[in-house]
């Protein structure tokens, strides 16, 4: 699996990449230009003065103030204005009676950006992406939440259904009769699914047997049944957690182990949004202390949701000192084997896996998050009111990757 370097970290641009070096050298000079259009008209240096002088508009000034401010002028690259926006600027400048010599410096000096991007990516939003990934920080990062933000408005229209939520939560306990193997209780759900056309069927749960691939024969031992004990395929939808009208869920099985709930005939827009709630108990988990040293949770963003929440409620003491971690990855294999090199990759993220404390945390979107944690858990004889609790939460997920948040014992770090 390959790393992705995450541009997270605020640095100075590396200038081992012609992209890099022309594009600091063509945006330090257009600063400079920008500045002595800015010195002339009495030294602005703060974009609400800048606003008030030319009566540009709010966003226009503060991207003016940020190129001409910043302390690594590549930094600023992706708050450049339009041309027609910098043209504004030069007309009001004009007016104020700046020299023509200084506005045609900074036009000059803007030609020689346009034709940097033209260059090398071709359109802005490229550029963009390029230049805040090389110079790092947190401009990239904030690019990345309205892009994964596009893409779900972009695949919902695509796909005719979105979600409010899609919530995750693995309830991890020693065996009471066998303390060397582990019992996961696992829930989860969608929150406010809602379709944008009739569709007669939207698959919103899927679950596994392990063991029936060729990974590690230990695994076989491993019993899948409904957290209720509940005979049949009905037992794994939370019938009590869902909304009212129930959404109308089939279950079926297939192949490998897998099983499959698909929601059918469900009505369009807000007024028929749908809560849904599915459970899953595995017992006899070997420890997973010296074998794959983690406990975690890897789930497939297949439907548009516009947050992703995984919790880990895990006995006290289980995996003690072992280290948060998160990875987004595309290009990820299903099966038990791994994928070929450079197929899977793991994006850059700043995402969290935290440490809240002890027993189940409010999730906003969904109120009746604790209650439903802690009944559950209580059907299969459970109390988590002592469990740590870790959560990962994500805004707009990005449709098609595989989030993993894992905690992993640090024997397998060294």
């Amino acid at each position: 699996m390959s790393k992705a370097r995450s541009p997270r970290k605020k640095q100075s641009p590396r200038d081992n990449s012609l992209f890099v070096t022309q594009s600091a050298a063509v945006v330090e000079q257009l600063q400079a230009r920008l500045g002595d259009v800015l010195k002339a008209l009495g030294n602005v240096t703060k974009s609400g003065d800048l606003e008030r002088l030319l009566n540009l508009d709010r966003t226009l000034a503060w991207q003016l103030i940020k190129v001409a401010e910043a302390e690594i002028p590549l930094e600023s690259a992706a708050s450049v204005p339009s041309r027609v926006s910098m043209n504004r600027l030069v007309q009001g400048a004009l007016a104020l009676g700046v020299s023509d010599s200084l506005t045609r410096a900074l036009l000059s000096a803007y030609d020689e950006f346009e034709s940097l991007v033209e260059r090398h990516a071709g359109d802005r939003v490229c550029f963009n992406s390029m230049v805040t990934a090389a110079v790092g920080g947190d401009g990239w990062h904030a690019a990345e939440l309205q892009h994964r933000r596009n893409v779900f408005r972009g695949m919902s229209h695509m796909t005719g259904v979105q979600a409010g939520a899609l919530i995750r939560c693995g309830i991890v306990r020693r065996m009471p009769d066998d303390p060397e193997r582990v019992e996961l209780l696992l829930l989860g759900g969608l929150v406010d699914l809602r379709l944008l056309w009739e569709i007669e069927r939207v698959n919103v749960f899927r679950s596994r047997t392990f063991g029936t691939g060729q990974g590690p024969g230990y695994r076989k031992e491993i019993v899948r049944t409904p957290i209720s004990d509940q005979e049949g395929l009905g037992g794994y939808l939370l019938e009590n957690y869902c909304s009212s009208p129930a959404p109308n869920v089939e279950m079926v099985s297939g192949e490998a182990g897998w099983i499959y709930g698909n929601l059918l005939d469900g009505r369009v827009g807000a007024t028929a949004e749908s809560t849904m709630f599915f459970g899953v108990r595995y017992r006899h988990i070997p420890n997973p202390a010296g074998r794959e040293g983690e406990y975690g949770a890897r789930s497939l963003i297949d439907l548009p949701v516009k947050v992703y929440v995984a919790d880990m409620l895990i006995e006290h003491d289980l995996a003690p000192d072992w280290t948060p971690q998160v990875q987004v990855l595309i290009g990820s294999s299903s099966s038990d084997q791994p994928s070929p090199p450079g197929i899977e990759r793991s994006l850059p993220s700043q995402l969290d896996f935290e440490f809240l404390g002890t027993g189940p945390s409010i999730v906003k979107e969904l109120r009746t998050y604790p209650e439903m944690v802690r009944g559950v858990a209580a059907q299969a004889g459970c109390d988590v009111s002592g469990f740590d609790c870790w959560r990962l939460r994500v805004e707009y997920p990005l449709y098609g990757s595989e989030i993993v948040s894992e905690l992993v014992e640090p024997e397998r770090q060294e």
